[in-house]
């Protein structure tokens, strides 16, 4: 007796999402945007935290990678839109 669930057939794959640059200099501030001070204190402490980080830790790498991603980001997007302070 076969089962009538047997022949489904398999699901469609998604599209493919449209490549989207990581950084796209000249375009205006997103929300949020620190000054370059704080954005300098914020990746000073990023490295701090994790510079003793095992590097064999799969875990470890993981978050000092999203932590250095955020930094990198708000330093480039500081450099890019100075403010008045």
């Amino acid at each position: 007796m076969r089962l009538p669930f047997a022949w489904r057939r398999p699901p469609a794959p998604l599209p493919e999402p449209e490549p989207m640059p990581l950084h796209t200099p000249g375009s205006t501030p997103a929300f949020g945007t620190v000054p370059l001070g704080a954005a300098l204190r914020i990746a000073r402490e990023a490295l701090a935290r994790h510079g003793t980080a095992n590097i064999h830790s799969k875990t470890a790498m993981y978050f000092a990678a999203l932590d250095y991603d955020h930094a990198l980001r708000l330093l480039v997007d500081a450099l890019d839109h100075p403010q008045d302070s």
